[in-house]
């Protein structure tokens, strides 16, 4: 039988996110061998409070026999008990039910697409494209899941996210938990140029490219990639008052302070830096200068066009004090950058 742990509680409000979780067991006496040391999650190096999520306490360890971890999941779909995993592969429709495998301490958890997300259609119809796409960019993602079968003796399980994001929303956001206003450590399911997804204990929320950063930057992949962990800022909690369940708006920009703002009173107008050219849109150019500040203008004096993710220099005309932004020209393109525009 695997070894038995005490279950600290899954989420918890911490003063100090990078130390050890509150609530572990006593210490064993010095007759007895020490527990193995808990699997490593990366966690928000962010002072203050959080409320972040804490599964190191698996019961687990990877010394232990496949008859034990085996027995332990199938422990766990009888407690009902949230287990995390990682997504490892997406099995399409072409090859029979579609769903992703998840690994959870080398055992293959299979979950059907219609189990690990909220969003529902009909049973006749194969998932929406948008459900599709979101599942194969998910592979990596760190996910929760409830065992609800498990055949030990084929080695063979099934589960379903859906289960644990609504045992998490009835045990965080019923009990007003999760309000405006207070930081939580989420996780990234999935990024593109402009969105992220992330889950905030127990519901996905797409964060735009706006809520991201203070800086301006390329591309959302360029600071983030799927499978992170993530400090967010509550903006707003709503309830769907028809379904009973919850979503919510976030902003990892405004977890922190902007770092700009120093940066930005030591700009000199009149004065040439160089940067690097974030996004062009309707002939603006959107400029990130390397001393750390935002920078815009309509106005390029170079020889040729100057693209996205060149390196530039920019003259500061005027400074807009109320957005922090510069603004001014690009005399010459420094180096063109060699990826494929």
């Amino acid at each position: 039988m695997p070894r038995k742990k005490a279950e600290p509680e899954s989420v918890q409000a911490s003063e100090n996110p990078a130390g050890t979780a509150a609530g572990t067991a006593a210490a064993e006496p010095e007759a007895k061998a020490p527990p193995a040391p808990a699997r490593e999650r990366r966690r928000p190096a962010f002072d203050g409070n959080i409320l972040y999520l804490n599964d190191e306490e698996i019961g687990i360890t990877a010394e232990d026999s496949e008859d034990a971890k085996w027995n332990y999941l199938a422990g766990a779909a009888r407690r009902e008990q949230i287990l995390t995993g990682t997504v490892s592969s997406v099995i399409p429709s072409e090859a029979g039910t579609p769903a992703c495998a998840v690994d959870f301490e080398g055992m293959r958890v299979l979950i059907p697409f219609r189990e690990m997300v909220l969003q529902e259609w009909p049973e006749a119809e194969i998932e929406p494209q948008p459900i599709r796409s979101l599942m194969e960019r998910m592979l990596g993602a760190t996910v929760d899941f409830l065992p609800v079968g498990v055949d030990v003796r084929n080695r063979a399980a099934v589960g379903s996210r859906k289960a644990a994001m609504l045992l998490r929303q009835k045990q965080y956001y019923d009990r007003g938990r999760v309000k405006p206003g207070i930081l939580v450590s989420c996780r990234v399911l999935s990024v593109t140029s402009f969105v992220m997804t992330v889950e905030a204990l127990g519901v996905d929320s797409e964060i735009p490219a706006r809520n991201i950063s203070w800086g301006w930057f390329s591309e959302i992949g360029d600071l983030h990639s799927t499978g992170e962990l993530v400090v967010a800022k509550v903006m707003d909690v709503k309830r769907d008052e028809t379904t009973g369940r919850y979503s919510v708006d976030l902003s990892i920009k405004d977890a922190t302070e902007n770092s700009d703002k120093t940066a930005f009173m030591k700009l000199i107008p009149n004065s040439n830096y160089f940067g690097v050219v974030t996004g062009v849109n309707d002939g603006t150019f959107y400029v990130r200068l390397q001393c750390g500040v935002n920078a815009r203008t309509r106005i390029y004096r170079s020889s040729e066009y100057p693209s996205k993710m060149d390196t530039v220099s920019f003259k500061v005309a005027r400074l807009d004090e109320e957005h922090m932004i510069a603004h001014g020209l690009i005399t010459r393109i420094i180096k063109r950058h060699t990826r494929l525009r």
